[in-house]
């Protein structure tokens, strides 16, 4: 059986051998595709999302395990699912949000896969409706601004998404941030006074900065407290077990 001619794209047009590259990948949507040996993580989703023109969920894998399933319609991510998490994966319908939530997201995968090996696997999917979502560079925009970000601020942004309520206290400032339902707002902010209260010293001592620090607290088998802190800022969250103990990992690999 005669094989079909293929027609290579002329000498020095890079364009067209990028989009010959692009069309054998994308030509077979359920098929494997490793990312190339010198891509990061972030930099493999930002050139899946560039390439992906019709509906796909790209899955993620990483050490050949399911680890996110990206949502991209015409070179417009609209979603990221956690292996697990039943949280839903789309964001607000403003780009710049989206873009937001979703860069926690990747920032949290892209600690997962630090020295593993990661690949896609592409499959036909419906339109999503209502979905916010944004571009590949909104995307590396958001990425780019968190890079500039303190270590609590990183893992702030990674731990939010998974939180069912959060009370961020920075250092020297009384404003205090949260969200999630007032029951467990009220939970976070007595551990909160219970640890300022443990870590209170007379005003004439000058004591040293604590050191970055990290626990988690059982409060019921179905939820757990996690109280992070650096630099005198503290972060609470109240998070499934799961999601907490996943967590934990995510603030070793950030403080190792």
């Amino acid at each position: 059986m005669a094989t079909p001619a293929q027609r290579p794209p002329r000498p020095g047009s890079a364009a067209a051998s990028a989009l010959q590259q692009a069309l054998v990948r994308l030509a077979q949507p359920g098929g494997n595709a490793g990312a190339e040996a010198t891509d990061s993580l972030g930099a493999a989703v930002l050139r899946e999302i560039r390439d992906t023109v019709l509906p796909r969920e790209i899955i993620l894998y990483i050490r050949q395990q399911p680890a996110a399933v990206l949502t991209v319609v015409h070179r417009r991510l609209a979603g990221i699912r956690l292996n697990g998490c039943t949280d839903p994966s789309t964001a607000a319908e403003d780009p710049e949000a989206a873009a937001q939530l979703f860069a926690a997201r990747l920032r949290q995968l892209d600690a997962q896969a630090r020295d593993q090996a990661f690949s896609f696997r592409r499959r036909p999917c419906a339109v999503p409706q209502g979905a916010g979502s944004c571009t590949a560079g909104t995307l590396a925009a958001a990425l780019t601004a968190g890079g500039s970000s303190s270590r609590l601020d990183k893992f702030r942004a990674q731990a939010e998404v998974q939180a069912v309520a959060w009370l961020h206290c920075p250092r020297h400032s009384a404003q205090t941030q949260a969200g999630g339902s007032d029951a467990l707002l009220t939970r976070l902010d007595a551990v909160r006074k219970a640890l300022t209260s443990k870590s209170a010293r007379p005003a004439s001592a000058r004591m040293p900065v604590p050191k970055p620090d990290c626990l988690l607290l059982p409060v019921t088998p179905q939820l757990h407290i996690l109280a992070a802190s650096d630099g005198g800022a503290l972060l609470l969250l109240a998070l499934p077990p799961e999601a907490a103990r996943t967590l934990m990992a995510i603030w070793c690999s950030l403080y190792r």
